[in-house]
């Protein structure tokens, strides 16, 4: 599958390291200094240097020709501008946009070309309305450090974890299942949530307890 991921801040940097190693994934940042980072760290990823606002750079990484578009910037305008072009005049199938300003999810609709609108804000508002736990705000505000490991996990068939709900997976201390996605809708991550075939599942953990989450999770 072909990713364009247009911003590489912290949220494009989780996105890289979660998809590079089975997508072919690009990243169009406009800060040099962001752009010489992350080449620094995936040197066989495609980091470019330029404004993904701008038409003749989403040109040159062959928007038209992705899968995927996350429009995931620091800013809700240019989000939204990204957006747009990617679906309207690039015809991409799927397109994901980060609302920083939860004031402005309103606008991150269809009628701007976004299929799929991330409000991290609204998913804690969801979260703590679902009576999270104490412990799971903790490991939530932990996400802020910096030595973490991201899992994206496709649920094919015969992996061990279909069938159980979230809850029953037994997860390592200090991980977290941040978001489950099915049939294109994302699903808060409750307790109770049964996995089911199909599910993209995405995990945050910290370095020392990843081998130990891979080994939970069947990988």
């Amino acid at each position: 599958m072909r990713v364009i991921v247009l911003g590489g801040g912290m949220v494009g940097r989780y996105l890289l390291e979660a998809l590079h190693r089975d997508h072919q994934v690009v990243v169009v940042e406009k800060r040099l200094d962001r752009v010489e980072e992350l080449r620094e760290w995936f040197p066989q990823a495609n980091v470019i240097h330029g404004d993904a606002c701008e038409p003749h750079v989403l040109d040159t990484v062959k928007v038209a020709g992705a899968d995927v578009v996350a429009a995931v910037t620091g800013d809700d305008e240019d989000n939204l501008v990204i957006s747009y072009l990617a679906k309207f005049e690039y015809g991409v199938p799927l397109v994901f946009s980060r609302v920083n300003n939860p004031k402005n999810e309103w606008m991150f609709t269809s009628q701007w070309g976004v299929d799929e609108a991330i409000c991290s804000a609204s998913i804690i508002v969801q979260l703590v309305q679902e009576e999270i736990t104490l412990g799971e705000m903790v490991t939530l505000l932990k996400l802020r450090r910096e030595n973490l490991v991201v899992e994206e996990v496709l649920l094919e068939e015969g992996n061990a974890v279909i069938g159980k709900s979230i809850g029953e997976l037994g997860l390592p201390a200090q991980t977290l299942v941040a978001t489950v996605l099915r049939d294109r809708h994302l699903l808060v991550p409750r307790g109770d949530l049964v996995l089911q075939e199909g599910d993209k599942v995405l995990f945050f953990s910290e370095v020392e307890k990843a081998d130990e989450l891979r080994r939970t999770i069947g990988l």
